[in-house]
């Protein structure tokens, strides 16, 4: 089972962030005294101080204690058959790609690339796939590193949002759909918050459906926002993903699997 991405010292961070505070303005509005925030800051753990400063960073105070407490994390999913995780590493980081198929038709589309494609290419020559397109869900370089050697060894197109563009990718358009077969179809969702041009990937025709939302939320946190984005961004994931329906499956580019239903209830960003 994978860990989560984040801490409960990487999520204040990040809402401290987002929201543009800093000791002494989070001291201010949430009524907690300097020194105690000070010590959060630093990394010491105090339940009854997360429980005060919740509020003020617009988390939620349970969840997020259950985080820091190791009590919350979502039951082990798995995927369907014919989808395949590959995690590889970034700097000490875990980043997951993703590969889909049609057992009918023996197309596949990727999911971003990871830094590492060797998998990939052995699990498409063993299931005697083509691939047929690479759809990225942002450009940072954890999740395109190798792009351009993917394209070069299968000929497949790729496709990222239009304030993202990388040499070899093509603009997704508005209400992009791709059929990998005549069930199951690949929509675009633009959840832009993380990146400027961050997208979620809704494949429907599977049971479940399954989002692929790359850094836009993991499960119990979000992607790290500049401030300039934050409340747009997490308004974006309320709208356009934990709108889906309960069942659906998250398949983000760090940490576990989760569901809609999941991060719902207990993602301390939207609880």
């Amino acid at each position: 089972m994978s860990p989560l991405e984040d801490t409960w010292h990487d999520i204040i961070l990040k809402a401290i962030r987002g929201l543009a505070l800093d000791q002494q303005s989070l001291a201010q509005a949430s009524g907690v005294r300097e020194e105690k925030i000070a010590s959060l800051l630093q990394g010491f753990r105090n339940d009854a101080t997360l429980v005060a400063i919740a509020p003020s960073l617009g988390l939620h105070p349970r969840e997020l204690v259950m985080v820091a407490r190791g009590a919350s994390h979502p039951p082990l999913t798995t995927l369907p058959k014919n989808v395949q995780r590959f995690t590889t590493q970034y700097h000490g980081m875990a980043v997951h790609s993703y590969l889909l198929w049609s057992e009918r038709t023996q197309q596949a589309v990727a999911f971003d690339t990871g830094t590492e494609i060797t998998p990939l290419l052995k699990k498409l020559k063993e299931h005697q796939l083509d691939l047929v397109a690479i759809f990225l869900t942002h450009a940072h370089c954890d999740h395109v590193l190798k792009l351009s050697e993917l394209q070069a060894k299968t000929k497949a197109q790729a496709w990222i949002d239009h304030r993202e563009l990388l040499e070899g990718t093509q603009p997704l358009l508005a209400n992009f759909s791709f059929a990998l077969d005549d069930q199951i179809d690949i929509k675009a969702l633009s959840t832009p918050g993380h990146s400027p041009g961050g997208t979620t990937y809704l494949i429907t025709g599977l049971s479940p459906l399954i989002a692929v939302v790359g850094d836009a939320i993991f499960a119990r946190s979000a992607g790290g926002m500049p401030p300039t984005a934050y409340t747009h961004g997490l308004k974006n994931i309320c709208q356009n993903i934990l709108m889906l329906p309960p069942s659906t499956l998250l398949a983000p580019a760090h940490g576990p699997l989760t569901t809609i239903e999941e991060e719902r209830l207990k993602n301390p960003f939207f609880a």
